[in-house]
């Protein structure tokens, strides 16, 4: 996962919501009672972009996808199906991947997509000049380093043979790129309009999706039209219209109102909403992709020590922290969440139990205790939360902690810095539905860097270093989930973290709204909902 990603998550929105009791889509896509009116949306801030190369949070992605296509897209769960491809295959090595066009799709402007545009859209997100935050997910195209690096005028591993076939050439199998190819960044471009209008292009969007933008005043409201060009099935309302800066008991009184027909609500107005009768049928709690734990320094006296962060383990009461945090969450049992469709049932859980702390303390020759810092960001109010109850449970048993409040970028920094911060409270969402982007990319040693470290705890182990490299390249998804299940039975042995919550957040939608409103890896789908008429 991309630092610039985490960043977006952690002050924006909370992301990945799966679908728990909101209307599921109904059959008969393309009815004509679906088609027509308008929905109503209001965000408290602006959006920083709507650019599929630099689009990465909550708030922007699912208006990026109604602007914007690719070759895959998730149905309305998690698995893969195609979009702008007919049809997609991957060679037995696990490192070819052939698209076959879908015919008739066109950008906004009417001008055909062909293969080309996906060869120039992805070479766009590795150049280096346009600071796309999902550069690094396309890095293992073949010859993306040389041509990121100013060696090559072109990446060798994207060719487009024809018109209507685009081929990806990875330098080695990995079994993940399947997702990244139905990421918000490998949407497609026109070379032309973005060659046309350069940084600009944010505001001369043109794309392939079911609608375009029409009017976007900084500041004050965004507007969506049809795309008359769009070919697909979905795009159901004549258009969406969005209504910047209301704060949050704003935003809470314009729902009660009927003028917004979606948001989340905060702890407040979930109290409210869950209390009475009639509202709360517009509540539903939504599971997240996401975990948020406390994590420990194993590079850090006396967190270098095994029995001093299990007996951590054993010290923090997580069903108190989670009633503590005041959100749907419950009790994280692993480092992957079960909402990704993950369980393990081979690896140690740690009970709450003071009196086994204590006795790993002694054993770890601190009888007394020990005194340390707990670091964690303001802007993170469930990290603050984790935090503060966190400092009272290891109190029990003898560690005293220094609560240490940073603002998001010096956290960020000294996070990521080796050496910098012993013990730390954080959250992590996941970038596509795998349990690897929580096991890889957070305790694989050998992503270990001195600055800008995903891996907190900056934990290495060989044999979960291994188990973690072979289940990347594996592409038998049997074997591969028996080696991620593997690690992550020795991560949880190991005790790097304290793994405590996964969260769940309060939607919100107007009765009058039907269809798939929330998604599992889109956050929302606009373009897939439709107000009753």
């Amino acid at each position: 996962m991309n630092k610039k990603f985490i960043i977006t998550v952690l002050f924006g929105a909370l992301l990945l919501g799966f679908n728990h009791g909101v209307p599921a889509v109904e059959a008969e896509i393309g009815k004509a009672s679906k088609r027509g009116g308008r929905l109503q949306l209001a965000y408290s801030t602006d959006i920083r972009s709507l650019d599929p190369a630099i689009s990465y949070d909550g708030s922007s992605l699912p208006l990026c996808k109604m602007l914007f296509r690719g070759l895959l897209d998730f149905d309305e769960g998690v698995n893969l199906v195609t979009d702008q491809a007919s049809d997609w295959n991957i060679s037995p090595d696990g490192l070819t991947y052939t698209f076959h066009l879908r015919p008739g799709v066109r950008f906004a402007n009417g001008r055909a997509v062909v293969a080309s545009d996906y060869l120039y859209s992805f070479e766009r997100i590795i150049n280096p000049k346009v600071a796309s935050p999902g550069q690094t997910f396309f890095m293992g195209i073949k010859g993306a380093a040389e041509f990121a690096a100013g060696k090559a005028a072109h990446v060798s591993g994207l060719t487009a043979p024809d018109a209507q076939t685009f081929v990806v050439q990875l330098s080695e199998p990995q079994f993940t790129f399947r997702y990244v190819l139905a990421m918000g960044f490998a949407s497609v471009v026109p070379r032309e309009i973005v060659e046309r209008y350069g940084s600009d292009f944010q505001s001369h969007l043109i794309g392939s999706g079911p609608y375009v933008l029409a009017e976007w005043k900084r500041g004050v409201r965004w507007r969506f039209e049809r795309n008359p060009h769009y070919s697909g099935t979905d795009g159901y309302v004549d258009g969406v219209d969005i209504v910047i800066g209301p704060d949050e008991a704003t935003l809470a009184m314009m729902m009660d109102r009927g003028e917004t027909d979606c948001l989340i609500a905060g702890p407040v107005d979930t109290v409210r909403y869950k209390r009475d009768a009639k509202l709360a049928a517009m509540l539903h709690p939504v599971e997240t992709a996401n975990v948020s734990y406390i994590y420990m320094n194993t590079e850090m006296k006396p967190f270098d020590d095994i029995r001093v962060r299990q007996a951590v383990n054993h010290a923090i009461n997580k069903e108190r922290l989670v009633r503590l945090c005041g959100s749907f969450g419950r009790v994280a049992e692993g480092i992957a969440p079960s909402s990704l469709g993950w369980t393990n049932s081979t690896f140690k859980r740690y009970d709450y139990d003071p009196a086994k702390a204590r006795a790993l303390l002694r054993e770890a020759g601190f009888p007394d205790g020990f005194k340390t810092e707990l670091w964690f960001m303001l802007d993170l109010p469930v990290c603050a939360k984790l935090a503060q109850g966190a400092q009272q449970d290891l109190r029990d048993v003898g560690i005293i902690v220094e609560l240490k409040p940073a603002n998001g970028s010096t956290y960020m920094i000294k996070a990521g810095t080796r050496r910098q911060i012993p013990f730390g409270a954080w959250s992590w969402v996941a970038d596509y539905p795998d349990p690897s982007n929580f096991l890889d990319v957070l305790f694989n040693g050998d992503r270990i860097t001195e600055t800008d470290c995903n891996n907190v705890a900056f934990y290495n182990n060989p044999e979960v270093n291994r188990l973690l490299n072979d289940a990347s390249r594996n592409m038998d998804f049997a074997q591969r989930t028996v080696q991620l299940q593997s690690a992550e039975r020795l991560i949880m042995a190991d005790a790097p973290w304290v793994p405590v919550v996964n969260e769940r957040i309060a939607v919100v939608v107007n009765p009058r709204i039907h269809g798939q409103v929330v998604h599992p890896v889109w956050i929302w789908r606009y373009e897939k909902v439709w107000p009753e008429r």
